[in-house]
């Protein structure tokens, strides 16, 4: 949640701004080539709002969830890293070149020629785009690694172009120009004396920009056939708050792309407030179900058949992980591998039966659960017994596909069975935890 609430956010506005970059671009090129003073000063007041909304906010919340991810999986983070070096390498020119293009397109308004200002725009657009499909590239790979295999030479492309890039950036695409559009929408609706003209070709604009969202049904459906059939299995009724969020996004797509369809057979271009900010919340719901669904599919994998979410990865992927593997940590018990979960002054050596439970919770449950917070297990073992904790220990991930199987020890193993009972009839007092 602690992501999400960072990422959600970050990646919104920051597709808003891929969006609203070539809406700029085409509005501009056409404003040149009609003559048409009035509506390039409105895409003045539309590019200082790219730049103040997704240059300011954006970049502040885009250093938070890298904090977020190095906090709540912090091998995860390394392994993408190490993956794709010269892939977060590239992504980061290219945001250098966006921040330089904004910037320049904001400053040099009627200060340098106006097909040299437009091609600006184009630069910035471009560049936007590329940040979204290398960015793309990355998270897709954490759900359909594809052909790409632990330890082999030459996986980077493998990996980033792997069986859901291409359906997923297409997607994200389309969702970018439909923020695009929304948000040229809002500015319209907020400029109460903008001339009638220019908001007509403005709205139509961002029409033409939200309509096309709908393809994005055939492309989940082209989604869908390639995600693993766990992920499958999970999104046809095998995890209800899924489905229900799938729901929600395909909804809000055909009503996003409806509203673009009857405005234009309607000629409507006269956008109230209230109009504009319900196409933006229909446009920030149907992404946010998106970004759910792709989350929660994953489970229970960080990176799918290679890295639990725990952080632990599968054994196969021993000859690369020497520190958590499943088969290691097994063996030698999950806090060897995790001596940060033991109490201050403490060592494995110095932990009773008793003792051992709540820092095994911490490595091997907290990257999932909290004991009174969100996703909480305290109301989850209510009333539970150590042996019927132990039984779900040695059988979670088949009774639970979203969750991981248990790393550690026999007596890790019983040492959280205990904890665990012990949580379920203990009386909680002070606040989440």
């Amino acid at each position: 949640m602690l992501i999400a609430g960072i990422a959600i956010f970050h990646v919104f506005i920051a597709q808003f701004s891929i969006g609203a970059a070539f809406l700029v671009a085409l509005a501009e090129r056409r404003a040149i080539r009609d003559g048409d003073a009035d509506t390039r000063r409105f895409l003045r007041q539309y590019a200082r709002m790219i730049l103040l909304v997704p240059y300011v906010l954006g970049t502040m919340t885009g250093v938070g969830v890298w904090m977020a991810i190095s906090v709540v999986n912090p091998r995860a983070t390394s392994a993408l890293i190490h993956l794709f070096v010269w892939a977060w390498a590239s992504e980061w020119v290219l945001f250098i070149v966006e921040v330089a293009s904004i910037y320049l397109y904001v400053y040099t308004w009627d200060r340098i020629a106006p097909r040299a200002h437009n091609a600006i725009a184009w630069i910035f657009a471009g560049a936007s785009w590329l940040t979204l499909v290398i960015i793309n590239g990355i998270l897709s790979f954490m759900l359909t690694p594809g052909a790409w295999r632990p330890g082999e030479p030459g996986g980077f492309w493998p990996a980033l172009l792997n069986p859901l890039f291409w359906p997923t950036t297409l997607i994200r695409t389309l969702i970018a120009l439909a923020l695009g559009g929304a948000g040229v929408m809002l500015l319209v609706a907020l400029l109460k004396d903008l001339a009638p003209a220019v908001r007509e070709k403005v709205t139509r604009l961002a029409y033409r920009m939200i309509l096309p969202v709908w393809l994005c049904l055939p492309l989940a459906g082209w989604a869908f056939a390639v995600l693993p059939g766990r992920a499958q299995t999970f999104l046809q009724g095998g995890a209800p708050v899924m489905v229900v969020f799938l729901g929600f996004g395909m909804a809000t797509f055909v009503i996003l792309a409806a509203s673009a369809l009857v405005g234009m057979w309607r000629r409507d271009y006269s956008v109230s407030v209230f109009r504009a900010v319900l196409v933006c919340l229909l446009a920030f719901v149907s992404y946010g179900s998106f970004e759910f669904v792709r989350e929660g599919a994953r489970k229970p994998y960080i990176i799918e058949d290679f890295m639990y979410s725990t952080g632990v990865t599968v054994p196969g992927a021993a000859g690369v992980d020497r520190r958590a593997n499943l088969t290691r940590v097994r063996a030698d018990g999950v806090l060897a591998a995790a001596p940060w979960a033991l109490p201050p002054g403490r060592t494995v050596a110095d932990l009773d039966l008793r003792d051992a439970g709540p820092p095994v919770f911490r490595a091997a449950c907290h990257a999932c659960h909290t004991l009174d917070g969100y996703n909480a297990v305290r109301p989850l073992v209510r009333g539970w017994s150590a042996a019927h904790a132990r039984y779900l220990l040695d059988h979670m991930n088949e009774l639970k596909p979203a969750m991981p199987p248990f790393p550690g020890t026999d007596a890790e193993k019983e040492a959280l069975a205990r904890y665990l009972a012990d949580l379920g009839t203990a009386v909680r007092i002070g606040g989440p935890r």
